[in-house]
């Protein structure tokens, strides 16, 4: 039996904390989203529609934008120019952890320093001298730019992709000089990263001695405020996170076809007909918002 390696995030991945969207200006009673249930009962519920919210702008995008570990496998071919080229289903390209590659998809030889590759325009270039040349049981794999340009080979290859998106695994007090989050996905010396966690709100800068990978994040200077365990923290663009309120207010505020809804001007609208429509305005607001982020097939 074949079975395939290509990994798929898209739903469990949330753009936004519940905290999140409490937060933000909305307007809509997330207190009373189960009938008689209590708090917990409440944000479980608020939590299982930000998961639904975020898989529709998943499928919209193409993508997951949440920075993670992928492994996928495709058919490239050698360039004339003496490199190959792969284009991953998800972007943008953070780093590449491990690359395989041959004429025998049952007989790979695997890259011995991914850190050589190149990555542009939403793509991973990796050139033919870092690869070897040589025979494999399998034959010659006839590389370069003479005999070998334009031969196909079999990759399989581990990257990490999209924008940071995690929480705080622990509370971090005011004046610390370091975070421990939940993933460390994504996460680069240097990198600035934004503690979303209302009137207390703000930026840090990741020390130059940050380990990739790690979940420990060093700062280049102590925290303002105090934080709790459970805050976001990352560098999703903010127009992707208001992408993903105003559709967790859109499915929130779903009734059925007949219903009746008040426009901000209190006026009544007329009965609402099938379709999007049938959201008001939130969902065209937000795929206009992030339209620049979709991947095209």
């Amino acid at each position: 039996m074949a079975t395939g390696v290509t990994t798929n995030t898209f739903s469990e991945n949330p753009y936004i904390t519940v905290a999140e969207y409490k937060n933000a200006p909305t307007s809509i009673d997330y207190d009373n989203l189960v009938v008689g249930g209590n708090a917990n009962a409440q944000d479980g519920e608020l939590s299982r529609v930000i998961l639904r919210a975020s898989s529709y702008l998943d499928e919209y995008l193409n993508q997951n934008l949440v920075a993670d570990t992928q492994t996928e496998t495709q058919r490239t071919r050698i360039t004339p120019q003496g490199y190959v080229s792969l284009h991953p289903d998800r972007n943008p390209i953070i780093s590449l952890s491990s690359f395989q590659y041959g004429s025998d998809p049952n007989n790979l030889q695997t890259m011995t320093d991914p850190s050589q590759s190149w990555f542009e325009n939403q793509q991973i270039i990796i050139p033919l001298s870092q690869l070897s040349t040589t025979y494999s049981s399998a034959g010659p794999l006839a590389f370069g730019s003479g005999l070998g340009s334009r031969t196909q080979i079999f990759c399989k290859y581990t990257y990490v992709a999209g924008f940071v998106n995690t929480t705080l695994a622990s509370a971090a007090s005011a004046a610390a000089t370091s975070l421990t989050v939940k993933s460390g996905a994504g996460i680069l010396a240097g990198a600035q990263l934004r503690i979303y966690d209302g009137a207390n709100q703000e930026t840090v800068t990741v020390a130059s001695n940050y380990t990739y990978g790690s979940t420990t994040v060093p700062l280049t200077a102590g925290l303002t405020y105090s934080h709790a365990a459970g805050v976001a923290i990352g560098n999703m663009p903010n127009a992707i996170k208001e992408a993903a309120i105003l559709i967790t207010t859109a499915l929130i505020k779903v009734r059925g076809d007949n219903s009746m809804t008040m426009n901000i001007t209190t006026q009544p609208s007329a009965n609402l007909s099938t379709g999007t429509s049938r959201y008001g305005s939130e969902i065209q607001l937000a795929l206009d918002m992030v339209d620049k982020y979709r991947r095209v097939r």
